[in-house]
């Protein structure tokens, strides 16, 4: 069995029943709003879990065009919670107050960062009671979607939960997806992790993977984002 294997058993094995759909999300779809398939859970992406961001972007670093705010200070110790979206995207607006929910609430055990695909004119612009001067959560700028496509993403919002010591994920998804939501409780149970005296003594040094602000490179082939990007709702 491979190290990281080792790993996920400890960890994961410790806690599998944080990874299923909770009984009592915090809603912010509703099915009045939303025309989903009727099923437990969907995935509009590639899975990635239990991959490292290192495996997923080929080195253990998340590039974003800039920063649009305050960028995170230290990630050491930390889950890290990313969402992609962008403003066109009424689902990805609504879920915007869950991450300031998480933000202003786990602020010492969670550092939470969305990156938006649409550009800082749209984000000055964007539709819908949640404004620009309201996301106090880090706001980052993609328009290239480079780490999107690296999650090999068709529909928004999406989102991934990462842990500290590896860099792995441990949940992906819509955050507000009806039954499979990423709610408080199950956020909470995650987090809890942080106490327990056998993942604090795996704790490295220094985080392990870094947000890194810089152009596209003009020599590198991004995969070309998806023709059509899902979203689940309908405009507000």
């Amino acid at each position: 069995m491979s190290r990281i294997a080792l790993f996920f058993f400890l960890f994961v094995g410790l806690t599998f029943p944080l990874l299923q759909a909770d009984d009592t999300p915090w809603l912010v779809e509703s099915k009045d709003r939303v025309n989903l398939p009727t099923r437990d859970r969907m995935l509009w992406a590639d899975s990635v879990q239990y991959k490292s961001i290192a495996e997923i972007c080929g080195e253990p670093v998340i590039e974003i065009e800039r920063w649009v705010n305050e960028p995170p200070q230290d990630l050491r110790g930390k889950f890290i919670l990313i969402k992609v979206w962008a403003t066109w995207c009424p689902p990805c607006r609504r879920s915007l107050p869950l991450l300031e929910y998480f933000h202003a609430k786990y602020k010492d055990e969670l550092v939470v960062v969305s990156i938006c695909e649409t550009d800082e004119e749209a984000l000055k612009n964007m539709p819908g009671p949640m404004k620009l001067a309201d996301m106090k959560a880090p706001l980052a700028v993609d328009t290239h979607r480079r780490f999107a496509n690296a999650l090999g993403v068709r529909g928004i919002p999406h989102a991934v939960l990462i842990e500290p010591i590896m860099g792995a994920v441990l949940w992906e998804g819509m955050p507000t997806q009806i039954g499979a939501e990423l709610s408080d409780e199950v956020m909470a149970r995650f987090l809890a992790n942080l106490r327990n005296p056998a993942i604090q003594a795996r704790m490295p040094e220094k985080a392990p993977f870094e947000f890194k602000a810089m152009p596209p490179d003009p020599n590198k082939q991004y995969r070309p984002a998806p023709e059509q990007i899902i979203n689940a709702g309908e405009e507000e």
